[in-house]
């Protein structure tokens, strides 16, 4: 590996001898501290000076760089801070090489460890009450081992994990949403045996450092004493070839064509299996982490290797930090100063967090079945009309607004953009004497990955989707209202002209293949329910575009087809595909379900089956038969994922459960996860249900109603369940479950 494990440097680590500011460095198993090449600055007027810019103003600045010890006060004549408390980032962007100098030579040692949990009630064990029955772990070896429950207590199972992580002293450990449920819970059970230096028996630094997880049960990041702790769930969430899967283990292991063992909790509780059944469930899914990790892991390396930033840096980064990290550098080069944050800089788009600009172009014209379905998609959209125009922040800037009108107009080094949220026409200014950072960056990676494109290997593979995600991460970046290196004026460049050709793709399709043609349209694609000739449409919208803006260069614009067996549409964001190989593609919340009961997921999986298929008569027949389910079927599940004082409102159900759960000693501690029906009385967690016949059988019903109305079969609904069912007293109730 090129770079560094681990990589530390912030205003606090100085050499309190020298005051020089330091980078705490794990490479090769071993902590260094090493001098860095950085000190803090701002910047002060000086008629001699440097000529700045500064992001998105006219003209030039007269300054001059002032340095200062980290702590000391700037000088009363500051213009410009130059960003002293984020050390690590001026450091990146100011010293590219650094990292370079101290590379982890030698092979990186990972220990992947799942963890399985019992539960007495058969309720999800998350929390001190429920005994850790088993750790698997898998190192990079291939060496296998379990800790396994002995019959009495799981305090045994803690403490030799820790010491083998201890002796086997990884330099990564891994598994699949480690961050969200296994660290927490094996943490949770040290504090219930009182192992008050478990954390420290974990970190390879001796500190109790670290180990703690994430306040936001959705945001898989956190650190540990001179480890990298690393979340594969996090990745396989990034992963756009998994789009319509699900993101649990088992899906996604099968997706990859693997095997994993399955257990049946319908009717078991975990303590019920042999203890050789655990044994080898938990094998199986520290094996399937393993060959995950395997997938993703080179593509991470590698680039961290290109950004030349330490590896736990990037494994640990938001999405915005390669287009920081880069764009930054490219303005650092060219004496651009990247002054205030996107928010600040332009309070007429930025009236809340979320911005109140147009994004991409999304509708749905023929919702429906579709027998055929061909999508249509713009190769890296984005990137693509950023490299056309020459946008980026050193070459475009906002020079003001305009009345509204919908069209794109180019006059001179200007462009209009037509937004509708802004109410405005945005005027931007684009230099086009000399290409734009972003344009050679992109340029640079395009290039790179071609030889890779066309290779099979593995690692082919690997650097070519890193070089993929290199090119593409940067329009979410520029409209981030909290970064300062982003540029708004080249975001709204970008949406404008997307949307501007994605309409016009939509109108020749039309016009070609007749008004019905055109399913759907959403960012940088179009479905079809026609067999559609991409060269065609390709030059027609590169013509288009050029007419329209002169100083393009359209070459970058291209086009790509996928073909699907059919589909049906139920609303934008909301549809199902065929596959060639007769699998299904889900999109969006109301297919996906993931929080859903089984019973709703069942459900809609044979409705979906059915009306594909058109097999809509027996269909009704089996969706509103309940007499063979089970109650566990139609449990459902809800995490707290901040303190329960967070939450505002008196009436929101998760205050609900988590009082029910603190009645009967559940503690209310984030990422705590609820179990709980729908009774008649309201939302109860599983432990405080009564029975089947507390069920809102009403409400379940209505579930399938529902379903069947968004599938366009609401002539099939049955709109009131048989009176037997509604009985007050139930009597019948038993049968129905």
């Amino acid at each position: 590996m090129k770079v560094p494990l681990i990589g530390i440097a912030s205003p606090y680590t100085i050499n309190l001898e020298t005051g020089d500011l330091q980078a705490i460095m794990y490479c090769n198993g071993k902590k260094d501290v090493a001098k860095i090449p950085y000190q803090p600055y701002c910047y002060v007027p000086d008629d001699e000076g440097t000529e700045y810019r500064i992001t998105g103003k006219e003209g030039l600045m007269k300054l001059r760089k002032q340095h200062y010890r980290a702590g000391e006060e700037l000088p009363k004549s500051v213009i410009l801070d130059g960003d002293r408390e984020n050390v690590m980032d001026r450091l990146l962007i100011e010293h590219p090489d650094f990292f370079y100098n101290y590379a982890n030579t030698e092979p990186v040692k990972a220990l992947c460890f799942d963890i399985e949990t019992h539960s007495p009630d058969g309720s999800f064990p998350f929390g001190e009450r429920y005994p850790v029955v088993a750790i698997g772990i898998v190192t990079s070896t291939g060496e296998r081992e379990v800790f396994l429950w002995d019959g009495e207590s799981d305090r045994k199972v803690l403490t030799d994990f820790a010491k083998f992580i201890s002796e086997y002293d990884p330099d990564i450990v891994y598994g699949y949403n480690l961050i969200g449920y296994d660290i927490p819970q094996i943490l949770h059970r040290a504090s219930y045996h009182g192992l008050r230096n478990y954390k420290k028996l974990l970190n390879r630094d001796g500190t109790n450092y670290g180990w703690t997880p994430p306040k936001d049960s959705k945001d898989l990041r956190m650190k540990a004493g001179g480890r990298i702790i690393l979340d594969v769930l996090r990745h396989t969430r990034r992963d756009y070839a998994l789009s319509g899967q699900g993101r649990g283990l088992k899906a996604v292991s099968r997706h990859f064509g693997l095997d994993p063992i399955e257990l049946d909790f319908e009717d078991k509780v975990l303590l019920d299996y042999p203890l050789s059944e655990i044994h080898d469930y938990v094998l199986s899914d520290v094996d399937c982490t393993k060959y995950l990790f395997d997938h993703y892991y080179p593509q991470i390396e590698y680039t961290a290797e290109l950004l030349g930033v330490p590896l736990e840096a990037y494994v640990n980064a938001p999405n915005s930090y390669i287009t920081k990290i880069l764009q930054g550098r490219k303005l650092y080069e060219q004496n651009i100063i990247t002054k205030d944050i996107n928010r600040d800089r332009h309070p007429e788009i930025y009236k809340d967090d979320r911005g109140n600009f147009q994004a991409a172009h999304i509708e749905l014209y023929e919702p429906g079945y579709h027998q055929h379905n061909y999508k249509i998609d713009f190769a890296s959209f984005y990137p693509s009309v950023a490299m056309a125009l020459n946008l980026g922040p050193d070459t475009t800037r906002i020079v003001g607004y305009e009345e509204y009108k919908e069209d794109i107009e180019f006059d001179g080094s200007f462009i209009y953009i037509p937004d509708n949220k802004i109410g405005k026409r945005v005027k931007i200014e684009i230099d086009t004497d000399r290409k734009s950072g972003l344009y050679e960056m992109c340029k640079q990676f395009k290039e790179m990955r071609a030889p890779y494109k066309v290779q099979k290997t593995k690692e082919a593979k690997s650097k070519s989707n890193a070089l993929k995600i290199m090119v593409n991460t940067f329009y979410g970046a520029n409209t981030n209202p909290y970064i300062n290196y982003g540029d708004m004026a080249t975001g709204l460049t970008i949406t404008g002209v997307a949307r501007y050709l994605l309409e016009h793709g939509i109108n020749l399709l039309r016009k070609k293949y007749g008004e019905k043609s055109v399913v759907y349209c959403h960012t940088d694609g179009i479905n079809t329910n026609v067999d559609v000739d991409c060269d065609w449409l390709t030059n027609r919208l590169r013509l288009v575009l050029e007419a329209t803006i002169p100083e393009v260069d359209a070459s970058f614009i291209s086009l790509d087809k996928d073909v699907y067996n059919e589909g049906y549409w139920i609303q934008i964001g909301n549809y199902v595909l065929r596959n060639p190989d007769g699998s299904l593609t889900k999109h969006g919340s109301t297919l996906k379900a993931s929080t859903r009961s089984r019973f709703y997921k069942n459900t809609l999986d044979r409705i979906i089956e059915g009306r594909l298929a058109n097999k809509t008569t027996t269909l009704v027949e089996e969706v509103y038969d309940f007499d063979d389910l089970d109650i566990e079927e139609f449990i459902q599940r809800r995490r707290l994922n901040r303190k329960l004082s967070d939450y505002v409102s008196e009436t929101d159900m998760m205050i609900t459960l988590a009082e029910q759960g603190e009645s009967i000693g559940i503690k209310a501690i984030p990422m705590t996860t609820y179990e709980y029906y729908k009774t008649k009385d309201g939302y109860k967690i599983k432990e405080l249900t009564g029975g089947k016949s507390e069920l809102d059988v009403r409400y379940y019903w209505d579930i399938v109603s529902r379903l069947l109305e968004k599938f366009g079969l609401k002539h099939l609904v049955r709109k009131n369940p048989p009176l037997t069912i509604l009985d007050k007293k139930q009597k019948s109730l038993m049968e129905f479950v």
